[in-house]
């Protein structure tokens, strides 16, 4: 009879090396398509817009190298030097009032506010509508006529030309923004909030904290990295702010509503591409740093 040998058999199991090469394999294909999407429309763009900026170009003639004689003419362009004072205080005054207002209103539907979701979901609806649509409102509301002059009226004060008048247009651009845009921010804080865990706040009332000092104590360092986070996409947005000065205003009344993207927008209807690339980088360059400022402050506070 022949021996049936009783040591067991050596089970071999796939390498690692090999079930990742499969899954390298199928996982290509599926991801190539928005790989080369992305290399398309963005990056080959980022480097071309990158070239044009040391170049006189218009689009139609071959391009001519002018080293950094772009980036130059922008720093004595008073135009441009107003877009990066409007970009800046715009930036401010939307930054200043926005997270602080979505806060406010995120603490308050914190507390247990009856029907919370119809009230989240009434903030948050004005960030679901086109900027063009905001804009447009805005407009009709801030006129010479429009429903808030005439509510100012009623009250015997005489309204201001909002959008006409050079000392009140980029404020009321501002306040309209912020409006659109402070629902984002409650619903962010909120979230926020409600992942704060309740042993903190019961450790704080039995240590004697109040509900300032434990909103100190408690509730800012937990809300850390939700303040960080608005607040980069908060510049991000602001300093890339275009449509609500291209719907209300057109970037004036001599030029107090002109922000860099507005600039740069311009430069290109005119066919100027050298000049509005170099803006562009400019502003790239900008938010870069701002973004990195505030991260590595973030780090050190975390």
């Amino acid at each position: 009879m022949a021996r049936i040998s009783s040591a067991p058999r050596e089970v071999r199991r796939p390498s690692r090396t090999a079930g990742r090469s499969g899954q390298g394999k199928v996982a290509l294909p599926l991801v190539a398509p928005a790989m080369i999407l992305t290399a398309v429309f963005f990056f080959v763009p980022m480097i071309l817009s990158l070239v044009w900026s040391f170049t006189t170009y218009n689009g139609m003639i071959p391009a001519t190298w002018n080293g950094v004689t772009n980036y130059t003419d922008l720093a004595s362009d008073s135009v441009f030097r107003t877009a990066i004072w409007n970009t800046a205080v715009y930036a401010v005054v939307t930054l200043a009032i926005g997270p602080a207002l979505g806060l406010g209103t995120a603490l308050l539907l914190n507390r247990g506010v009856r029907a919370q979701g119809v009230f989240r979901s009434i903030f948050f609806l004005p960030v679901t509508l086109s900027l063009v649509v905001v804009g447009t409102m805005w407009k009709v509301l801030l006129a010479d006529d429009g429903f808030i002059n005439q509510c100012l009226a009623l009250v015997g004060v005489q309204g201001p030309s909002w959008l006409n008048d050079p000392s009140t247009s980029l404020l009321a651009v501002s306040l309209a923004s912020v409006w659109a845009g402070f629902g984002f921010e409650t619903v962010i804080f909120l979230a926020a909030l409600q992942g704060v865990p309740r042993d903190l706040y019961e450790a704080a009332a039995l240590d004697g904290a109040g509900r300032y000092r434990s909103f100190r104590a408690v509730t800012m360092p937990a809300l850390r990295p939700t303040l960080v986070f608005v607040y980069v996409v908060g510049i991000i947005g602001s300093l890339q702010v275009y449509d609500q000065m291209y719907v209300m205003t057109r970037g004036g009344p001599l030029k107090s509503t002109t922000t860099i993207v507005y600039y740069l927008m311009e430069r290109f209807q005119r066919f100027d591409l050298g000049t509005a690339s170099a803006a562009a980088y400019v502003l790239v360059v900008v938010l870069a740093l701002l973004s990195a400022v505030q991260l590595k402050l973030a780090r050190r506070n975390s």
